[in-house]
């Protein structure tokens, strides 16, 4: 006999835990999926709808009001969808990075955003460098956080994100010496 599929263990963890979540495509299962439900009602509100002109997925637009609705079902809390911004002044990166006019940013002097692009929350990435020390590294063949993995490069990984893992190093080890070199400096 066959047995049919148990869309249940396919479920985040909790109270009203559903296949709906706050990432459309997918929280993940177990207490994970919690964790990632909760985070995608809180602090990372992820805008995402689809369409059948342009996504594997059926059609599902996005809407704040089914968002405020499930998380205030599931976890009895409201999103807030620019607490991160507001907090570290995300929008304020270039600005403060190249004029230091608001000592609340200074330690936005180097950051390094990368991005899968074969992962779908790329359209959201920083993909162009903003300055000379808030650097962006496109993999085409990566996905979702391939580019950070503890164990890479691997033999699994593809030729751009092997090079990436180079280039990476070869950028913070830079970063940390001129620290080093300043801090050596300024101390002596």
């Amino acid at each position: 006999t066959l047995n049919c599929f148990d869309l249940s263990t396919q479920l985040p963890a909790g109270k009203y835990g559903t296949i709906s979540s706050g990432d459309w495509s997918g929280v993940g299962v177990g207490m994970d999926g919690k964790m990632w439900d909760y985070q995608t009602c809180t602090l990372c509100i992820e805008a995402i709808g689809f369409s059948s002109d342009d996504s594997m997925f059926p059609p599902r637009p996005w809407s704040m009001e089914w968002l405020t609705n499930h998380c205030n079902t599931r976890f009895n809390v409201q999103p807030t969808p620019y607490a991160l911004n507001n907090k570290y002044h995300i929008d304020d990166l270039l600005v403060s990075s190249l004029s230091h006019t608001e000592p609340h940013l200074l330690n936005t002097s180097r950051i390094l955003f990368t991005n899968g692009l074969n992962d779908g929350w790329s359209v959201g990435g920083i993909q162009r460098n903003l300055s000379d020390s808030l650097l962006a590294l496109n993999f085409p063949n990566g996905a979702h956080h391939s580019d950070l993995s503890h164990v890479g490069p691997s033999d699994a990984d593809t030729p751009d994100i092997k090079e990436g893992f180079v280039i990476i190093k070869g950028i913070l080890e830079t970063w940390l010496n001129q620290i080093m070199a300043t801090t050596t400096t300024t101390t002596t």
